[in-house]
This record gives structure tokens, sequence and C-alpha cells, in this order.
């Protein structure tokens, strides 16, 4: 017991005397390990995930533009700016797709989401409704792990092929990511959500 708590206490003293030389490898390797890409082709539909700040709705206008759907869902949920006005998340985004070229009767709003697991449930019912067989889920890069795995889980049987595809030209870097207020809050919320998610079994 002596031999493991001493042998314990060295690499820990390792670790604190080397994370100041080698912090930035660390974070790259956290901020990297959060990212997940699947090689995507042509599909049914595209899926663009609720939140962020226009990327994502950007990322699958640029995809449906590109010819990989023919049509895209909006997932979400009800905002309020301070005490102004109340807007809804997907709404916003058909909006903002139908100014970069998408035809607003090829956006599907998705409403009643309040988490990603919701996404994943409301948008398989969705795509069964609609025989859809294939997705490409959008999001931004930090939450593309966390949305694998549970799209994985809820599509599991389902049939349909799920695509994970992170916004190419996002703010989000594995190696700068630290460098922003913004960044050391996403980071440091997705792996707690991605514990949280994990005790509920969601992942």
């Amino acid at each position: 017991m002596k031999k493991i708590t001493k042998y314990t206490l060295i690499i820990l003293g390792l670790i604190i005397i080397q994370f100041p030389l080698f912090y930035k490898f660390w974070l790259g390797q956290a901020g990297g390990w959060l990212i997940h890409q699947d090689k995507i082709e042509k599909a049914a539909a595209i899926l663009v995930l609720g939140g962020g700040r226009g990327e994502r709705v950007l990322q699958g206008a640029k995809l449906y533009r590109e010819k990989y759907a023919d049509l895209i869902m909006m997932s979400g949920e009800f905002e309020q700016v301070m005490s102004g006005p109340v807007y809804h998340w997907a709404v916003q985004g058909q909006k903002l797709a139908s100014s970069r070229g998408v035809p607003k009767n090829k956006v599907w709003p998705i409403f009643d989401s309040l988490s990603t697991h919701d996404d994943a449930t409301l948008s398989l019912a969705e795509c069964q409704k609609r025989h859809i067989k294939s997705l490409i889920v959008v999001t931004e890069p930090f939450h593309t792990k966390r949305a694998y795995y549970v799209f994985k889980k809820v599509y599991k049987n389902s049939g349909i092929k799920v695509m994970i595809y992170p916004v190419q030209d996002s703010w989000y870097k594995r190696d700068t990511w630290w460098y922003s207020e913004y960044g050391l809050m996403a980071t440091t919320n997705e792996y707690i959500k991605f514990v949280y998610y994990q005790l509920k079994g969601f992942i």
C-alpha cells in the first residue's frame, strides 16, 4: 500500500511539474476529444441542432446548396432576450437558412426540444413519419462527440443512417479554445453534460 501511495505521488508530482510546459498539448487533447466527424455522403435530410450563434444553420444551408440533401430539419427551443420578445431557435434558423438560399418549404422546424437527447428522439419520430433513411446531423465541434453517442443510441435498430458533421468554419478550435471565456465555458459545460448524460443513460 505504501509503494502504491509513493508511486502515485511521484506520478502526480511529475504531472504537476510538466503541466506548465505541456499544458497546450493537454488542453488541445481535451478539446480534440470532444470533436467527432463522420465522412458524409448524400442523405435524405440534414438536421441542424438548435443553439449557437447561427454557425450551425449556415453550415446546414451550405450542405443543402452543395446538394447533400433536399431538405433541412431545425430543432431548438424557445428563448427570450432579457425582457424582450420570445422567439424559437428553429423558426429563427428557418429564416436564416432562407436568407442563404434554402426555400422556406424545404426547412422543417422541430418544436419542443429542450436537449440533445430531445433532438434525437423528436427527429427520429420525424424521420420515421416521413420515411427518411439517412440523416446528416450538424452542430458545433465541441458538441459533436456527445451528439454522436446520443444519436447512436436513440437511432439504434431504426435502420436510419446518421452522420455527424461539425461546423467547419467554427470559432471553436481544439488548440485555442481556452483563450476565450466562451471557449472555457463551452468546453467545461460539455464535459459536465457528458458525465450527466452517462449517469442518465442517454449515451
